[in-house]
This record gives structure tokens, C-alpha cells and sequence, in this order.
């Protein structure tokens, strides 16, 4: 293909001046940066789990990173081949440089288990990732290959030649400009989930489970595991979004017993599982000659509750062991569908119900909170009301963006149209100021001292151990997640993000997060143990960054815990990987008593003295919710008042006391005859939620 002039655009400089800046800030090469803030973006959006950053280039050899691990992702294998560019204008990537770029890439695969790659220094980035490889190149059954770089791909797709790596042929995919610039701006558009069963001969018989005045339409119908395993293969966690526990189900290993039933007892399948709930925008039936229905096709359709089953018999499709394949033509799935029209306005909280009501029957499903529960809902408002203070070098407030729900920070920058609003709006809602609920999670949980929660799973466990109490603390102490709760949590992401980026600095590979974990943990665990001193996360927040000391006290801690890591105790499995995770590993950290010197004392204040900010924030916080209620009562309309009256009149299942009732008809004179008191406002909020809970539609 001949090169052609390719036109810059805004975002390029845009994006080239960030990348330049995060690594002059952070102290990176402007290619780790990059790859960094791409495989963020590919993670966000779904397309892949992790990425580590292991850069390795020589003559004819090439290798970026890598992400997954083969014996928890049926045996699949991500490697990263970057191609960037500092250059000022926009380039095309043609055939001959995508061709040279593989070849390198495969060229080192290749060569992986040398005596040449066995002899890397322990100091060099790619030596752990040669390390986890060469032992776990035999188990591989998948290869995917990413390239990612800010050059524009000028190849057809059906022209791409997937390189063959041993018996292994690689899948390729390219995350270019274009792409870069789609995540970045939050306006990728995805193509609809049509499922047309007729066409693949696999149209389902359907039980109609709706009456013909309902508002809504559902279906119960079952599933042949071998459809389930074709449409999940097809479509992968896009099936999956709208599942409050999609971040497990991703993730987590092949459930034990879903695949013994689908190895030993396939027919019994149905028998022994829950099944599936779903919601669809448009489901079409057809009738068949002898009165029967069957589905024909169905668009969009969103497992909210499954997912365990769902992955797993993919999982099972692929592979059972290292030997065989699973048989699922004899394995069967019930699955309840419901039609929610995208155009409803109240689509997205008829599938958070379905899903919170559907999940009420599994005890790990307490924990599974939708991204509309109400603590979620109040930490966003917070994040929108308060304003952080100005960043070091910098003259002008910001905010701390919360996320409760994958893709807003997109979704919210994409709504600014011009390059000016998207830089007033990056100004104001820094992408390194954004909190998703899966970190605050994280956060959380290391300053509790929850580390084995954390790094048992990591992400997944550590949301499921924070959100398994959170209901019970929500109705009963709902005070506590005021403006001082959030400013600590951001104190906490300060701390962490800070520690992440100082550690990538000193290449700790790809232990990175486990070192940064446990660091915090260790800090964590030493104000735990003490009955006089707390950590003042209101400096943090007031500063809005880490001293230089801190800094390096916090890294001084890091390298001792990272040489604990990389030396196992002898007898103890010299994985250094599946060490970490162990409970053993933690506690060996703890025994070797790291201490902590005299730069943490910036950061101390009495016990008593933080118990008595805290009261005042709790106080200030109740005097504050009771103002919104008694105006929230006040600037209701009177006669709703007087509605509430003549239905309860109507009712004989439902009493209120005498005086209540008096208070009812003086509420029907508000702000002209009468003013309630926050004591009356209670009792009259109170009412309201009672005659609600039996039936009143009235809004308040």
C-alpha cells in the first residue's frame, strides 16, 4: 500500500501532550505511559482482565507485556506488541510494519525457553515474565495478540495474517488511533446483540409467564448448553454487563461443581441448577402449526443472573482437563426472559430489581449490590457536592470523580463536544482523580486490615468482602458516609495511586500491586495496633498529595516486603506468584517486623483528637439530613396530605395512632397555618413510608 499524508487532529496533540506529562510527573518512559493508559482502557471496556508491563527489545526481537494466567483462563495467553510514536504527525501503520512488528513479537515467543532468555538479570522487567512463561508455554491451548499503538491501521482485517506460535495459531487484535480514540472519548459505538435463533435452526419453545395487562413481558424457556457455549463464545462478557457480578464472573476459575455435573452427570444438569434470569430489549415469537410458541430471535439480550453458570459451561466447552473437551449435548439450562424496551425510562431499574430479587436466594449475592443501590448513589453525590482543594502546582479546586457504574466517566466526558469543553472538563474532573466502586472496595478494605480478602482474589473478593455488610451498615448507620468518609477514601486512593506510581519507577514487575497491597496493609495494621495515635487522612486530603519523606518511607517499606516475596522461606513453594497469594506469605511479612521511623510522625494525631473530629462530622451530618427533610416535608403539595388521609380511611388492615392522625390534617394547612417541627417532619415521613409500604402510589 502506498503511504499517504495523514491529517493531525486535536486529540492527537492532545493525547501526545498528556502521555508527555504523566511522564515527566510520574517519572515513566513515555511508552510505559502509553501502555499503561491503553490496556486501562481495554480493561475498563471488557475487552481484557490485566496487563503487565514488561518491556523487552532487541534485534529482531520484541515484547511489551503480557496479561492473563494460562491455568485460571482456559489456558489462554495475552501478549502486548506496542508500536509508538512521539512524532508530531499522525502515521499510518501499513502491512510491511505490521508484519515486521508479529514477526518480532513471535520471534521471541519462540525463543522464550533459551539458555540465551534463562540468564536475564533478576533486575531486568521482563526477567518475571520470561520466568512465568517459559514454565506455562505447554499449557497454553490459546494465543492472543494485541497490538496497541497511536498510529492509524491501514490494513483491511481479512487481510491480516495470524502468525502460527508452535501449534498454536494466534489471534490478533489492534487497538490503534482510531480505537484509542474511541475509549478515550466514550462514543464507541458497539453493534446490537441480535441473536436470530430461527436462522440458526436452534429456535426455543416458550412458556408465556405474563397476563395480558401486565406492563411487562416475560418467558420461561431452556437453553442447550451447546447455544449457551456458541452465544457466549460469540458475544463474552457483553452478555454479561448489566450482571451486577460480572466482575466475578469473568474471572473467577471454573466452578468445581458445575463441572462435575457437566463431566459425570450432564442429563442431571437441569435438575441440579438454578438456571438463568435475563432481560431483553425485543424478544419475537413465532406460533407454530400445532398452537405451540417458540423464540426466534431476541436483541440484547443481558444475563443479570447466571453468570457462574454461563462462563462456566464455556469453560467446559473448551476443556474439562488438559486432555478433553466437555460434552454438552445432553446439558440443559431453564432461563427466565424478560422484555424491557430500551426506549422504557425505567429500563435500568427493572433490571437492577430483577437482578437484587433474583439473587436473594444465594448467600454470596448479599455482598452483590447494583450499581443503583443507595450507598453507591450517596458517595456519587458526595464526589459531585464537595470540591477537592488545589493540587500542588496548581491554582484552581478540582473534583474527585466516583464512578458506580462501568463507563460514566466516558459517558460524561463524551457529553462536551468541543476539544475546549473536554479540556475544561479534564481540568475539573482529572482522569487520575476517578474512583470506580470496585477500588473504593480496595481501598477500603486494605486500610481494614481485610489483606488476605484482598489478595485471594484481588478485585473480586476484595468487592464481595466490603459490600457483605454494607446493607446492614447502610440502614442503620447511614450517617457515617458523610463529606468526612469521603475525603478519607480519597485520602486513601491519594496514598495508594501515589504508591502504585512510585513503584513502577523502581520496576518492581509484575508484584507491583501485591508489594503496593501490602504496603498499605502493613500501615494499615500499625495504627490498628495502636490505642493512641490514628492516621490523619485529613492532611492528605488537604494537600492533596504525599510528602517527599512519606514518599520514601513508604517505598523504604515496599522493597522490604518485595525481597520477602521474591525469597520464599525455605519449603515454602518457590512459585513466587502462588506464594503471594498465600496466607502464609502475609504473615511471614508481618513476622519479619518492618518498622516504621520517625518520617510517619507528619502524619499522626491523637486518638482523641480524630474521635472528636469525627463526632462533629457525624452531628454536622445528622443536623444537615434533618434540614432536607423537614423542607423535603414542607414543600410537599397539601393535598397529598389529604390523599394520605382518605386512603388510609379506605384501609382495615392499617392503623395510625390518634395523635398521628391529628398531625395529618394539620400537615394539610403546611406553610400557611403550619410549620412542622424536625421531630413532626420525622413522624410525617414515617406515615408516608407506611402507607407506601401497603400500597399509596403517590409520590412524595
Amino acid at each position: 500500500m502506498t503511504e499517504e499524508k495523514i491529517l493531525e487532529d486535536d486529540f492527537y496533540e492532545q493525547f501526545l501532550l498528556e502521555i508527555s506529562n504523566e511522564s515527566i510527573d510520574s517519572g515513566s518512559t513515555p511508552q510505559e505511559v502509553f501502555f499503561n493508559r491503553v490496556t486501562d482502557l481495554l480493561i475498563e471496556e471488557g475487552d481484557i482482565k490485566d496487563a503487565i508491563y514488561a518491556p523487552f527489545l532487541r534485534t529482531g526481537l520484541q515484547f511489551n507485556g503480557y496479561g492473563g494466567n494460562p491455568l485460571e483462563d482456559n489456558r489462554k495467553l495475552t501478549i502486548f506488541l506496542s508500536e509508538f510514536t512521539q512524532s508530531e504527525q499522525l502515521e499510518g501503520l501499513y502491512s510491511k510494519d505490521l508484519d515486521a512488528l508479529l514477526k518480532r513479537g513471535t520471534n521471541f515467543i519462540s525463543k522464550i525457553t533459551s539458555r540465551e532468555f534463562l540468564q536475564i538479570e533478576e533486575s531486568n522487567p521482563v526477567f518475571s515474565a520470561i520466568q512465568t512463561l517459559s514454565v506455562k508455554m505447554d499449557l497454553l491451548s490459546q494465543i492472543r495478540i494485541i497490538i496497541l499503538t497511536n498510529k492509524l491501521i491501514k490494513i483491511r482485517s481479512d487481510s491480516i495474517k495470524a502468525p502460527m506460535i508452535g501449534e498454536i495459531k494466534a489471534q490478533i487484535g489492534i487497538c490503534d488511533y482510531e480505537r484509542i480514540k474511541q475509549l478515550e472519548s466514550g462514543i464507541e459505538e458497539k453493534p446490537e446483540i441480535i441473536i436470530d435463533l430461527e436462522e440458526s435452526q436452534n429456535s426455543l419453545p416458550v412458556l408465556t409467564a405474563h397476563s395480558s395487562e401486565s406492563s411487562y413481558e416475560s418467558y420461561l424457556t431452556v437453553l442447550p448448553g451447546d447455544l449457551i457455549a456458541e452465544l457466549f463464545d460469540k458475544w463474552g462478557n457483553r452478555l454479561l454487563e448489566k450482571n451486577v457480578r460480572v466482575f466475578l464472573q469473568a474471572t473467577t476459575k471454573i466452578n468445581r461443581g458445575i463441572r462435575d455435573t457437566i463431566q459425570d452427570k450432564p442429563s442431571m444438569f437441569f435438575a441440579y441448577n438454578n438456571g438463568l434470569t435475563a432481560t431483553a430489549d425485543d424478544v419475537k415469537l413465532k406460533t407454530l402449526p400445532n398452537g405451540a410458541r417458540t423464540i426466534t430471535k431476541i436483541n440484547n439480550l443481558q444475563i443479570v443472573n447466571g453468570g457462574q453458570t454461563v462462563s462456566s459451561i464455556y469453560a467446559a466447552s473448551k476443556f474439562i482437563n488438559k486432555f478433553s473437551k466437555a460434552d454438552l449435548s445432553k446439558v440443559y439450562v431453564q432461563m427466565k426472559l424478560s422484555k424491557v424496551p430500551k426506549e422504557s425510562e425505567d429500563a435500568d431499574s427493572f433490571v437492577s430489581d430483577v437482578s437484587r430479587f433474583a439473587n436473594t436466594q444465594n448467600k454470596v449475592n448479599l455482598s452483590d449490590f447494583s450499581s443503583n443501590h443507595s450507598f453507591h448513589v450517596q458517595i456519587e453525590n458526595l464526589s459531585k457536592k464537595i470540591s477537592a482543594p488545589p493540587a500542588p502546582n496548581s491554582l484552581r479546586s478540582s473534583h474527585w470523580f466516583y464512578e458506580r457504574s462501568r463507563g460514566q466517566y466516558k459517558s460524561a466526558k463524551s457529553r462536551n463536544k468541543t476539544q475546549a469543553q473536554k479540556k475544561i472538563f479534564d481540568k475539573e474532573f482529572p482522569s487520575k482523580q476517578k474512583i470506580d466502586k470496585v477500588q473504593l472496595a480496595l481501598y477500603q478494605n486494605l486500610w481494614d486490615c481485610k489483606i488476605l480478602e484482598v489478595m485471594r482474589g484481588k478485585n473480586n473478593a476484595s468487592y464481595l468482602s466490603f459490600f457483605d455488610g454494607i446493607e446492614e451498615e447502610w440502614s442503620n448507620k447511614s450517617y457515617q458516609f458523610n463529606e468526612r468518609y469521603f475525603k478519607e477514601l480519597v485520602a486513601k486512593a491519594i496514598i495508594y495511586k501515589t504508591l502504585d506510581r512510585e513503584t513502577k519507577k523502581e520496576r518492581f514487575t509484575d508484584f507491583k500491586s501485591t508489594v503496593v497491597a501490602f504496603t498499605i496493609g502493613l500501615l494499615a495494621l500499625h495504627f490498628k495496633d495502636s490505642k493512641s495515635k490514628r492516621f490523619n487522612f485529613m492532611k492528605v486530603w488537604s494537600e492533596q498529595s504525599l510528602t517527599q519523606d512519606f514518599i520514601d518511607e513508604l517505598l523504604g517499606v515496599a522493597k522490604n516486603i518485595n525481597y520477602l516475596i521474591m525469597n520464599p522461606p525455605v519449603g515454602m513453594n518457590r512459585d513466587v506468584r502462588e506464594y503471594a497469594r498465600k496466607p502464609e506469605c502475609w504473615q511471614n511479612i508481618q513476622k519479619a517486623n518492618i518498622q516504621w521511623s520517625s518520617k510517619l510522625e507528619n502524619y499522626l494525631i491523637s486518638a482523641s483528637e480524630y474521635n472528636k473530629l469525627e463526632k462533629a462530622e457525624r452531628e454536622k451530618t445528622a443536623k444537615t439530613e434533618e434540614y432536607d427533610l423537614v423542607n423535603k416535608i414542607k414543600n410537599a403539595p397539601n393535598i397529598l396530605w389529604k390523599e394520605i388521609e382518605v386512603w388510609l380511611g379506605a384501609q382495615t388492615n392499617i392503623r395510625i395512632s390518634g395523635s398521628d392522625s391529628d398531625l395529618l390534617r394539620d400537615a394539610q394547612g403546611m406553610n400557611e397555618i403550619f410549620s412542622p417541627s424536625i421531630g413532626q417532619a420525622k413522624r410525617l415521613f414515617n406515615i408516608y413510608n407506611l402507607v407506601k409500604e401497603f400500597g399509596f402510589e403517590k409520590e412524595l
